[in-house]
C-alpha cells in the first residue's frame, strides 16, 4: 500500500507545483482530468488552461511542475523517485498538444 502512496505521490506533486506557481503570479488553475496516450496504453493525466500571463509567467507555471517533483526526489523513497523519473522520461511521448513542454520554450 506505500508503494502505491509514493507511486501516485509524484504526480500530484506535479500538479501541486503548477497550481502554487500560478497561485504565486496571481493566477488560477482549474484541472480537468483526460486522457493521453503512451502508445496503446491510455494515461490518466490533469490538464490546466495557461491564462492571460506574460511569456515569463507561463514558463514559471510549465516547469514548475517538473521542478517540484524532481526537486523532492533526493528526499523521497525509492518508489517516488522511480515514478518521478519515469513520469519526466515518458511525458513528452504521452501529453501530446497539452504539454507543458510547449510553455517552456
Amino acid at each position: 500500500m506505500d508503494s502505491l502512496i509514493w507511486g501516485i505521490a509524484p504526480l500530484l506533486v506535479h500538479e501541486l507545483g503548477h497550481w502554487i506557481a500560478a497561485l504565486l503570479i496571481g493566477g488560477r488553475l482549474e484541472f480537468t482530468f483526460a486522457w493521453g496516450k503512451l502508445g496503446p496504453l491510455k494515461v490518466p493525466r490533469w490538464t490546466w488552461k495557461w491564462g492571460s500571463w506574460t511569456k515569463a509567467q507561463t514558463r514559471f507555471v510549465c516547469q514548475a511542475g517538473f521542478l517540484v517533483e524532481l526537486g523532492l526526489l533526493p528526499f523521497m523513497p525509492w518508489p517516488y523517485q522511480a515514478v518521478a523519473l519515469v513520469h519526466f522520461a515518458a511525458y513528452p511521448w504521452y501529453a501530446g498538444e497539452v504539454t507543458d513542454f510547449k510553455g517552456m520554450i
